[in-house]
């Protein structure tokens, strides 16, 4: 009898012992990669990001790819592209974007990706070619459609630099060409896009909140009835985590809307945001190095996707 019961407690030793082994894990679990969605399936969704010296690092391409998908925009709109084939094959590696680049020989081009499953490019041209004083990058514009609704998307890379004074008397002084790019911008679109849906977007090189006597923006600020900047918020209350320029705890990467879209915007679910790009990749520190040093910036129109055809 004993010897049984011997016998019955080691078998139960064994097997508990064999379970344990089990379930025990031997490697770490599997963990997916944190997804950066900023776009939904039921919006309008349009990114401006200046990616420093297009591409900034052997690594740079290689994170693109990874992430540009995550974000889901409809549209990003890029700055400072250096290397036009480079961006081109990176976009080949991208499932479901298209790429444009603009026709302009000098560097720090203007581009695009596009969305071909939401967005219908009717044309890409681009503006004020040769006015290098006002426009040392010629605004890049997207004329598309999207759900039956058509869109105008203006991309700018503004003058950078300045010392935060505008010297009227001296054309090149750096505020008075961001001046002039927007008193130009503005007539531009009331001349051309008086009643069209406009996006201008893009790296302007400027803070949007200042007072007038140095704000660069003044052409468009001082009509409230036709645009609204969507980053003022940000720009009035900026943190470490929402500006576009962390270095400086600034905003310079704007967008900007016409009147056209100030119920779609108003609409619930709309948003315009900073994404942090870098917490996906180690940090601002490999962000700088590998990426840039601005992060991307984007608008969300609730508005547009339930717009019906008619009321256009």
């Amino acid at each position: 009898m004993n010897n049984r019961i011997l016998l019955c407690i080691l078998l139960l030793i064994a097997t508990v012992l064999s379970s344990c082994g089990k379930n025990q894990s031997l490697t770490p679990p599997v963990i997916p990669d944190p997804v950066l969605e900023f776009g939904t399936d039921s919006t309008l969704d349009i990114v401006t990001w200046n990616l420093k010296e297009f591409p900034l690092d052997n690594n740079t391409i290689t994170h693109l790819i990874h992430i540009i998908p995550q974000i889901q925009a409809d549209i990003i709109a890029f700055q400072e592209i250096m290397d036009a084939s480079a961006f081109y094959a990176m976009a080949q590696q991208i499932s479901g974007y298209q790429a444009l680049v603009y026709n302009y020989s000098g560097g720090w081009k203007l581009a695009y990706l596009y969305k071909t499953s939401n967005i219908t490019v009717n044309s890409e041209y681009t503006i004020f070619t040769g006015e290098s004083r006002p426009f040392p990058r010629p605004p890049y514009i997207l004329d598309l459609n999207f759900n039956g609704s058509q869109y105008f998307v203006i991309n700018n890379h503004f003058k950078a630099l300045g010392d935060n004074v505008v010297d009227y008397n001296d054309p090149w002084d750096e505020e008075m060409r961001r001046i002039d790019a927007s008193t130009m911008l503005e007539g531009y679109i009331q001349q051309n896009h008086p009643d069209d849906r406009v996006i201008l977007l893009g790296d302007l090189n400027d803070q949007i909140q200042e007072p007038p006597a140095t704000n660069v923006f003044m052409a468009f600020l001082d009509k409230p009835q036709s645009y609204y900047f969507v980053t003022m918020p940000i720009a009035q209350n900026p943190t470490p985590d929402t500006v576009s320029y962390p270095r400086y705890n600034s905003i310079i990467d704007h967008i900007l809307i016409t009147d056209e879209l100030y119920s779609d915007f108003e609409a619930s679910g709309s948003v315009c945001a900073a994404l942090q790009v870098e917490e996906f990749m180690g940090g601002l520190s490999v962000y700088y190095n590998q990426i840039s040093d601005h992060r991307p910036v984007g608008i969300r129109l609730s508005g547009s996707r339930n717009r019906s055809q008619k009321d256009d």
